[in-house]
């Protein structure tokens, strides 16, 4: 791939329904291609690098038109570091004001001060707490990163109490503030409203009982894309 463009999966709007900045608009472009492969993902079609198809950066900027906050998600976005960067300089060029979130598995090292990307707004979705998923340690340099920029939160999934004890003390390890931290529920595909509303109740309760964030799946809860 050359630096002219990004493999893009899907250009689409809607709210964010995760993490800081849930129940915002935002224009959504999801990348191809992980390094994962969580049983419980939800957009397994974007694994596989050599879907979707190659998009030029003025194009993106186009569909960025009117938008004042851009997602960028995945599959890992990371993975296409170098054409990031180049997106993001062409399009604050444009539009020094418009807000980016890139959603990261975190399992890349994060980005560095002569980066263009190190001004976008992350959340970091760890998976090797409290889930264990293989390959997933998150990169060490995400902590001090979250705690120098002010740009990044970590968006943990969770079932259980005994899964919120864990995150409690993987943050403290790590230097990670409560303030810094979004407990969100682990979903099932298979789940009903009924379920969904039981398990966002659960994780809320657990939220409030330890000092973290409480982070709803929004557009699960709504039937938004």
């Amino acid at each position: 791939m050359t630096s002219k463009g990004l493999r893009v999966l899907e250009v689409f709007t809607s709210i964010q329904g995760e993490g800081p900045f849930c129940c915002r608009i935002a224009l959504f472009i999801r990348l191809a291609g992980c390094n994962l492969r969580c049983p419980f993902c939800d957009t397994k079609y974007s694994w596989d690098p050599r879907r979707g198809r190659l998009i030029g950066l003025e194009d993106l900027i186009a569909e960025a038109s009117g938008y004042n906050f851009v997602v960028i998600t995945g599959g890992e976005p990371l993975l296409q570091r170098r054409q990031l960067n180049d997106f993001l300089e062409a399009l604050w060029r444009r539009n020094p004001h418009i807000q980016v979130q890139v959603e990261t598995n975190g399992t890349l090292p994060a980005p560095e001060p002569h980066e263009m990307l190190y001004e976008a707004f992350y959340v970091v979705s760890p998976k090797d707490v409290p889930v264990s998923v293989e390959g997933a340690k998150t990169h060490s340099t995400w902590f001090k990163y979250a705690r120098t920029s002010g740009r990044v939160w970590f968006k943990v999934l969770v079932h259980s109490e005994e899964d919120v004890i864990r995150v409690s003390r993987w943050a403290r390890e790590n230097g990670i503030s409560s303030g810094r931290v979004y407990l969100m529920p682990l979903t099932d595909e298979n789940m009903d409203r009924e379920a969904l509303l039981e398990i966002h109740r659960r994780v809320a309760l657990l939220s409030v009982k330890y000092g973290f964030h409480f982070s709803p799946r929004m557009h699960l809860l709504l039937g938004l894309k």
